[in-house]
């Protein structure tokens, strides 16, 4: 049994708003649901910036790089664990895209 409590959150009306709209896309079934999917797909990508660090993924990934077989991993990985690749992959490009601008 998963267990789970209740808590108070303050987030802005901009972002309910934003989250009513995905709700009613039928992205999510409700405004809790989608807190709790876009917190656990947080955590998911925090934990996979840290692992793209370490060396041996990274030599793991450029042997797959040199077979294809990277591609053959991505078909392995869940919608999930993807967006959460993608998403790590726009939040470091924007990173350096500000950081170019800052100089």
């Amino acid at each position: 049994m998963k267990k789970s409590c209740v808590f108070n959150l303050r987030v802005s009306l901009e972002l309910i708003d934003r989250l009513e709209t995905e709700v009613k896309q039928e992205k999510f079934k409700s405004v809790s649901d989608a807190i709790r999917q876009y917190c656990d797909l947080g955590i998911k990508v925090e934990s996979f910036k840290t692992s793209i660090k370490d060396p041996e993924f990274i030599k793991s990934i450029g042997e797959l790089k040199q077979t294809d077989g990277v591609f053959q991993w991505i078909e392995t990985l869940t919608d999930e664990q993807t967006d959460a690749i993608a998403y790590a992959l726009q939040m470091e490009k924007e990173k350096r895209c500000s950081t170019r601008k800052i100089r």
